[in-house]
């Protein structure tokens, strides 16, 4: 009967590490806040910030996804739009040509995949109070 009980106990605690590393996809935020300052985003101490990343050149689920977000959020400060482009006239292009209304930033350096933030382009994710949570690929 001890036995019985031990495998139980031993099958729990195996059943408690699967859920945690499965549920433990929220990273620390600090770093994504911190660059998401470098690029020039001011923080507006809000509960939760979705972010989206693209680059100019991205295939249509995923522009149709942005454009999804773009109707329903188009002033909200809670999504963020970051757009991996070096020159500032395609970024500035891509917002005209795509009526992008949500705000938005440059990242001309790639910083977000040179510090290995998010694994991909187009990506997004969720910020909040207790970390990060990937939301996986745009156009998904």
């Amino acid at each position: 009967m001890e036995y019985m009980s031990l495998s139980k106990f031993k099958i729990s605690l195996l059943a408690f590490f699967i859920f945690l590393s499965c549920s433990g996809s929220d990273k620390a935020s600090k770093e994504y806040l911190v660059t998401l300052e470098e690029l020039g985003w001011t923080n507006d101490n809000m509960d939760s910030l979705f972010v989206l990343f693209t680059s100019v050149n991205q295939c249509f689920p995923c522009n149709k996804e942005i454009q999804e977000w773009n109707s329903k959020y188009g002033n909200s400060k809670q999504v963020l739009l970051v757009v991996n482009e070096k020159y500032t006239s395609n970024y500035e292009n891509y917002l005209s040509a795509n009526s992008i209304d949500m705000n938005s930033i440059q990242d001309k350096k790639g910083l977000f995949r040179r510090k290995e933030l998010i694994p991909f382009l187009p990506y997004k994710i969720m910020i909040h109070e207790n970390g990060v949570k990937d939301l996986g690929e745009l156009g998904k």
